[in-house]
């Protein structure tokens, strides 16, 4: 009967649960009724475990289909769990009819379970805790008799006798007093005893009538920030203390001790604790602007006022310390965050919040350590007084130091500067030199050296990211305008310039700097200007990198600290691969333009220029065992918000089509967002297991991790700019046709050009016609060079009026169409030059052909030789010789002028335009990159154009010869002597006219 009123409450149960009817009503009679019925009179068929299986095979097939493998995976899993477990009917093994019957039930009451939302939850054992019933105290006291010692009160010590009656032994047990089996009747002796509240026990147990608000006032800890001192308790130890203040309050009428406060020194531990993990509101401890100073009327009775403001002092240093760099942190987080700034220069720099960065990953470290020590402070089961609690954080408050003097002098003392260039480039040439100090210690300054070394290369990860961005794919990407160079936007990429005015350096105003740092500047500068052979910034680069490097070698290794004109304008520890980073960056945003940037990128990503130089740091320095670096897994990130995705999941609204494109929509951006925490995080715990204490010496570290990388993609980018302008954009034929034509290397081309000028002039025809001299040139270039018509042409250009005859073809211009990119090498500065070298080749061309043209034909007549009157000046010839010896003089003359204007020909074109030329194809070949290949290229202009110069200042120095000699014959004349050297004098004046006129600085 018993069982059956079991199963009728079940029963009722299961109505209610399934109809929701309540007991009492009609239908819930009814459907209890017909269970009993069915439970009681029917007989059910056996399960069948293959149609069991068979529907549970279905149901695992209709959430395939549904696309819900997560709900497939967990019942098949479960369910073979379930089967295999040896649970019912007293069998070892699995798969019982109950087992089926239930998976039956399962599936019979399931409610539409394709809409359900289902998340599995993690399976936890419960070991059940064993519990140890044995009493061991019992046994260890097992035949002895447990007493309580009660102890009279006494006026005095004297009057104490361990031995005296006063002292009663009292057996403690279940029966307090013994009772004498034979009489039944009580020792006098114990009954004599009265317990009254005097009397002490050892076994007190507390009372239990005290109150609540009682307790609180015993236990909690006095409100001491409100002005409220610790209650003086009725045995108190610190009678010395009490002491001490009534005698000064005796002795001094003016001491008051009313608004002093006594702490314990536990509370002090813990306010020493707060403000060093940057808590602000403090009572010991109060802010003043960015200081802390001590609180003047706080005391403890065990420390003297002069001992305890030593440590609080100490302390509050510190306390100083870590609020300064929070609110640091804080003000870079505000400053990155403001969009109603538009100058950049006015933002945050991404290096000060990398720094700052670093600085809150060192704060978390402290406040963990922090955590432990007050978690120690609050068990009080260990002693800790402020004396070990400074020995416990001197490292802690030495890194502290460390890391709050970098602050002081990376940003504090860089205010004056004007630009985030100059202000990241100064915090990390700081941060590079406290590196380096600190690593010249050794062992000594271990573990702030494995401070420092994260700290730095956390810092240095945006500038690198610039970096990296630029020489992988060409853009420069410098939001907060930090990097050395910025783009200036007014040149074009097609432009010939490109190269030299594209990229400029950021350089401040002279009016906003210090007079030290714009002499420095202008010193740059002139340097600059004096030498042009290359034009491009990279010259002032390396001009700018080794006047800073002379700078520091005069002025010692911390020159840093005290010049401040010497470490801004870049970071420090890039300053030996600077130069390859700017022309890896220009050289990939030419390719860019070229449409060739997929011949040095690449089709897989490569790895980041910050994370390769993580994985060769690992690989220089080992890294120390970690066991939860590969275990640990990212936290798993929605991609939309919680609202939304509950929402989807509810019954009869999910669509998994509409999360499929949910997800598709937001896939690109989870995808981000999950690879930035995921790459931070990577990049910390790389960090935190670098085993510092095989760290080399910084420089050879950088030299081995760091710049191998960046040379690397130096010379992949560089050689194949290279390669392309020489194959596919012709640079070596361009160059062989400006020496072709500009040089006068293809000869018998040229003699075609200039011979029909040449005549013309000498047979004094019309020829400065610009038509008529392109069209002399194109039919000197049909022969030869056809292709280059469309290049090649000539301009005509005024010439001055005070002209001497050879400089009749001044005018003549040769242009050459060169294409873009090449017009970067052969620029319109180098056309300009390559002119100047043109015309003076073609006076001596003209000289020679004058030369060769001349006849004696009026040599034949006898007004040839002749003197004319009213001319400016007479030709003296010896009247004794004949006609003839006449004639073979002035042939003389002729073949002696011929030597020599051959012999300068020859030398021009052999000594200074092949032999240069040769040099040049050299140093093209030797060229890695297309600046070397410029500076090259300007250097062999202008070198051939010095040394015609040169040769052009011959003739001035024979002027200046010519100019003594005739002063010389004058000063002779005007004092009579020799009067038949007037005409001499007269001649040699009079030749030098035209060179006293142009040249005015010769006299």
């Amino acid at each position: 009967m018993a069982r059956w009123l079991n199963i009728e409450n079940d029963i009722k149960k299961l109505v209610n649960q399934i109809t929701g009817f309540q007991e009492g009503e009609e239908n819930f009679g009814l459907c209890v009724q017909f269970a009993l019925t069915n439970l009681k009179f029917h007989r059910f068929l056996s399960v069948d475990s293959h149609k069991v299986t068979k529907s549970l095979n279905g149901m695992l097939e209709k959430f395939e289909i549904h696309s819900q493998l997560e709900k497939k995976n967990s019942l098949q899993r479960l369910c073979d769990q379930f089967l295999s477990t040896p649970c019912f009917e007293g069998r070892d093994t699995g798969k019982t009819d109950t087992h089926y019957s239930l998976l039956l039930l399962l599936l019979n009451i399931g409610e539409n379970p394709t809409h359900a939302a289902y998340t599995e939850k993690p399976q936890v054992l419960k070991v059940p805790e064993v519990v140890d019933d044995f009493d061991w105290g019992a046994y260890l006291r097992e035949g002895e008799e447990t007493y309580s010692t009660i102890y009279a009160d006494s006026d005095s010590e004297s009057d104490w006798d361990p031995l005296s009656d006063e002292e009663t032994i009292v057996p403690v047990g279940p029966k307090p007093v013994e009772e004498n089996s034979d009489n039944g009747v009580v020792d006098p002796s114990l009954s004599a005893i009265t317990v009254d509240a005097t009397t002490f026990c050892v076994e007190e147990e507390p009372d239990p009538r005290e109150s609540g608000t009682t307790w609180l006032t015993r236990n909690v800890t006095v409100q001491y920030w409100c002005g409220q001192n610790r209650p003086e308790e009725i045995h108190s130890t610190e009678n010395l203390k009490k002491d001490w203040e009534r005698y000064r309050e005796a002795t001094d009428p003016i001491y008051s001790n009313h608004n002093n406060i006594t702490v314990s020194e536990i509370q002090l531990l813990r306010e020493v604790l707060w403000i060093l993990g940057g808590v602000a509101d403090s009572f010991v401890f109060i802010l003043h602007g960015e200081e802390f100073i001590v609180r003047e009327n706080v005391f403890v009775q065990h420390l003297t006022d002069n001992s305890l403001e030593s440590y609080l002092s100490c302390f509050a240093k510190y306390g100083s310390c870590v609020h300064r760099l929070l609110c640091f942190e804080e003000e870079s987080i505000c400053g990155s965050c403001d969009l109603s700034i538009t100058d950049p220069n006015s933002l945050t720099c991404q290096t000060y919040q990398a720094f700052a960065n670093a600085i809150s990953n060192f704060i978390k470290s402290l406040r963990k350590e922090l955590t432990i020590i007050e978690k120690k402070i609050i068990q009080q089961e260990q002693t800790m007084t402020l004396a070990m609690l400074h020995g416990d954080l001197s490292l802690w408050l030495k890194k502290i130091e460390v890391l709050h003097s970098v602050y002081i002098r990376g940003v504090r003392e860089a205010d004056w500067l004007v630009n985030n260039c100059q202000r990241a480039s100064y915090l990390l040439s700081v941060l590079f030199d406290t590196v380096v100090e600190y690593d010249t210690l050794g062992q000594n300054a271990s573990d702030i050296t494995e401070l420092l070394i994260p700290l730095w290369i956390q810092t240095t990860k945006p500038y690198i990211e610039v970096i990296d961005e630029w020489i992988t794919n060409g853009n420069l990407v410098d939001p907060r305008a930090e990097f050395i160079l910025k783009r200036n936007e007014n040149v074009k990429s097609l432009d010939e310039s490109f190269w030299e005015t594209a990229f400029t350096i950021h350089v401040p105003a002279d009016s906003v700097l210090p007079d030290e740092v714009q002499q420095s500047q202008h010193t740059t500068r002139s340097t600059d200007n004096s030498k042009s052979s290359r034009g491009s910034n990279s010259v002032q680069l390396s001009q700018h990198a080794q006047t800073i490097m002379d700078n520091r070698s005069q002025r010692g290794s911390n020159s840093i600290d005290k010049t401040k004109g010497s470490s801004h304008w870049a970071p420090e520890f890039l300053e030996p691969v600077i130069l390859e980073v700017v022309l890896a960056g220009k050289s990939m945003e030419m390719l860019q333009d070229l449409g060739k940037l997929a011949d040095v990128c690449g089709v897989n990503k490569e790895k980041s220029l910050y994370m390769s130089f993580l994985e060769s740091l690992q690989d220089l320095l080992g890294t120390r065992p970690h066991d939860d670096f590969a275990e640990a897994l990212p936290p798993e990130i929605s991609m939309y918000p919680e609202q939304i995705d509950r929402q989807m999941k509810m019954k009869g609204i999910f669509d998994p089509l509409l999360k499929i494109n949910f997800m598709n929509i937001f896939h690109s951006c989870n995808v981000r967002l999950q690879g930035s925490i995921d790459e931070e995080e990577q990049d910390s715990k790389m960090l935190s297991i670098l085993e510092t204490e095989r760290l080399q010496p910084v420089n050879l570290v950088l030299r081995k991790c760091l710049y191998p990388h960046i040379s690397q993609k130096y010379y992949r980018v560089c050689t194949r700019l290279v390669q392309i302008l020489k194959e596919e954009y012709r640079l070596m034929g361009y160059l062989a046709a400006m020496r072709h034509f500009f040089l006068m290397e293809a000869g018998d081309t040229m003699f075609d050009f200039y011979t029909p000028i040449f005549d013309k002039i000498r047979l004094n025809s019309h020829w400065r016609d610009i038509s008529t001299v392109n069209l002399i040139l194109q039919e000197a270039l049909q022969t030869h060079y056809p292709e280059e018509t469309s290049r090649l042409y000539v301009s005509i250009e005024e010439l001055p009026e005070d002209r001497r005859p050879i400089n009749i073809t001044d005018c003549i211009k040769l242009h050459y169409k060169v294409p873009w990119p090449v017009d970067v090498v052969i620029s319109s500065k180098c056309q300009a030059i390559y002119n100047q070298i043109f015309t003076f080749l073609l006076q001596v061309k003209r000289a020679k052909y004058c030369l060769d043209e001349l006849r004696f034909c009026d040599l034949e007549k006898d007004l040839g030789l002749q003197s004319h009157s009213g001319t400016e000046f007479s030709l003296h010839l010896d009247e004794d010789m004949p006609r003839e010896g006449r004639i073979h003089r002035m042939h003389v003359l002729r073949m002696r002028l011929t030597y020599f204007v051959n012999s300068l020909h020859n030398y021009i074109m052999t000594r200074i335009l092949h032999s240069t030329g040769i040099e040049f194809k050299q140093d093209l070949e030797k060229a890695k990159d297309l600046d070397q290949i410029i500076a090259i290229h300007n250097k062999y202009v202008n070198t051939i154009h010095e040394r015609l110069k040169t040769i052009e200042g011959m003739e001035i120095e024979f002027s200046r010869c010519i100019l003594f000699l005739s002063t010389f014959l004058n000063n002779v004349i005007k004092r009579g002597s020799f009067p038949h050297l007037e005409s001499l004098a007269f001649a040699l004046v009079t030749s030098t006219e035209h060179l006293t006129k142009g040249r005015a600085h010769v006299t």
